[in-house]
């Protein structure tokens, strides 16, 4: 794709964040702004807010006229919302914000009176909402006007200033850590960076001498919550973190009246918290947190609804399937994934690749085969959009579908590309248990009656080196349950739950 073709899917995508109102709003911003009876912004807004460029505009439009035109656009786009946003925009941070400006304003005019009430009452607001950035800006101008402010000693101004400043500093050292991290953990779920993530974790605490002593806010937990799932993702040990979960949970407990001041994070440490107790097999208590996280959802006239819509529905299906009710789960994914439109690819794939493996759990081959034919892309796309880990288990269940469908040739095939692309990976995160199991289900392809032998189980038993059962990762004990159904000749399902309920 060419630059300018890119830029042009810039404008589109800018544009799709504007509701129907919102665009004919824009369409009366653009005529006033028009200097003549110059229609052609319109036009291309016109023609890319239903996806016609390429017929239209490109076929008939100098390429030269056509770049400045969509730049104009681009530019009257970003006025029109930044405008829009700030005008419309009523949060707190906002009204804090807009308290600042005045009581400026009012100082430059010598209305000192009115304008140290306003910076106290920007003040107040700031400390509700713990927003250390805003108490800064509002504490550097108190302390420039302090020789006229009758009310306040000029230490415990000073003092004020300072222990901002600390909390401040700790929440900014977090967040270029964070943001170190994400590059980090961007870079190793495609495979292009060493595994050693537990040690960057080290050098980045380190660097930016952060304490985790502490959580100062709710975006403060979210961010470090994000990196412990990650964590804990990558090594597939979720028990490591769990305490850390609960801590989580009371930290919330004693901010109870700041939570819907902080909705946005509040809904992602519930998400947080949810997963970690359903890989960790607490399916009902698991489901408790996705109660309450909903709950949440439903809040300010649910503005996040959308956005953590499809998570909270993968959530709930995994742990209807692995808490027994796999007709529950299937039939919620197929509705979910009919009605929803617009989603994040991203979310729909991991949606759409746990319903295969719950079709494969119910030996429903036909309908694993039609969803598995949607994942038309690369490995390497998928690695780039989804991560490395989520390729692997889309391999490993085609694998296991052509098995059953005694496609023997291509699992040979495939199982050779599998272990050239995948071999590396696997080693240096330290789960050679994958390979040990593409080994064993090699030995069953070549000699399926040694499969249900004493000495074949026997050699599956020392092959892997299982951890305790709180330990051992849900998702793995889900593939090795097909090669203990297999053994035992057992319906995969039954044995499954067998594996992950067992106390």
């Amino acid at each position: 794709m060419s630059k300018k073709s890119k830029a042009m899917n810039a404008v589109s995508g800018i544009i799709n964040i504007l509701s129907n109102t919102e665009k004919e709003e824009f369409i009366g911003y653009l005529k006033k702004k028009n200097k003549r009876h110059d229609t052609k912004n319109i036009q291309l807004f016109s023609l890319l807010k239903t996806d016609d460029i390429k017929k239209e505009i490109v076929a008939k439009e100098n390429k030269q006229a056509l770049y400045a035109l969509r730049k104009r656009l681009y530019q009257n786009l970003i006025e029109f919302i930044g405008n829009k946003r700030f005008e419309s925009d009523t949060s707190e941070e906002r009204v804090i914000v807009r308290l600042i400006i005045v009581c400026r304003v009012f100082f430059e005019h010598k209305q000192y009176k009115a304008a140290f009430k306003t910076l106290r009452m920007a003040e107040e607001k700031a400390l509700q909402l713990e927003r250390f950035n805003l108490l800064n800006e509002i504490y550097h101008t108190h302390i420039e006007y302090a020789h006229l402010d009758e009310k306040i000693t000029f230490p415990e101004l000073t003092e004020k200033y300072r222990i901002n400043q600390q909390k401040f500093l700790q929440e900014e050292q977090l967040n270029l850590g964070y943001a170190l991290l994400r590059h980090e953990l961007a870079k190793i779920r495609e495979g292009a960076a060493g595994f050693d993530f537990q040690q960057t974790i080290l050098k980045t605490i380190e660097q930016y001498n952060i304490s985790l002593k502490e959580i100062l806010t709710f975006k403060s937990l979210y961010q470090i919550l994000f990196i412990a799932n990650e964590y804990a993702a990558l090594h597939n040990n979720y028990h490591q973190i769990e305490r850390f979960v609960d801590k989580s949970y009371r930290f919330i407990l004693t901010k109870k009246e700041l939570a819907d001041k902080h909705l946005f994070y509040h809904i992602h440490i519930l998400y947080f918290m949810a997963n970690v107790l359903f890989r960790n097999k607490k399916f009902e208590t698991s489901k408790a947190y996705l109660d309450r996280m909903e709950t949440e959802m439903g809040k300010q006239d649910k503005a996040y609804y959308q956005r953590f819509y499809l998570r909270l529905m993968l959530l709930r299906c995994l742990n209807e399937n692995y808490s027994g009710k796999a007709a529950v789960a299937i039939s919620l994914a197929e509705l979910v994934l009919k009605e929803t439109r617009h989603a994040e690819v991203s979310e729909i794939l991991d949606l759409e690749l746990s319903l295969a493996v719950f079709y494969f759990q119910q030996h429903d081959l036909k309908k694993v085969q039609q969803l598995l034919k949607g994942f038309g892309h690369t490995d390497a796309w998928y690695e780039k959009k989804q991560g490395v880990e989520w390729a692997i288990k889309k391999n490993l269940i085609e694998i296991l579908l052509h098995i059953e469908l005694k496609n023997i040739d291509y699992v040979f095939s495939r199982l050779s590309s599998f272990k050239r692309r995948y071999k590396k990976y696997l080693t240096d995160v330290k789960e050679e248990r994958v390979l040990i199991f593409l080994s064993l289900v090699e030995k069953y392809l070549n000699a399926p009656e040694y499969f249900v032998s004493a000495a074949f189980k026997k050699l599956v038993e020392e092959s892997f080196q299982w951890k305790t059962y709180q330990e051992e990762d849900l998702f793995v004990m889900s593939f090795y349950a097909w090669l203990k159904a297999k053994i035992e000749k057992r319906n995969i399902y039954d044995v499954t739950l067998q594996l992950v309920q067992t106390v």
